[in-house]
């Protein structure tokens, strides 16, 4: 019975495993959320531009 309870290195690999998986999700969030905010700022300056060239149009 204290041999099975003594296997503490498969739990090590868990945690590490469990470790690596979370940053991989992070690190794969952080580029979705890049991703966003690129297209975020792309439409934002798109429609800046457009609105300067209404207002410089229409005076």
């Amino acid at each position: 019975m204290n041999e099975t309870r003594h296997h503490h290195h498969h739990h090590d690999e868990d945690e590490s495993s469990v470790f690596k998986h979370r940053s991989l999700n992070a690190i794969e969030r952080r580029k979705k959320i890049e991703k966003y905010t690129y297209w975020a700022t792309v439409i934002i300056a798109v429609v800046m531009a457009a609105l300067v060239l209404v207002a410089y149009t229409t005076n």
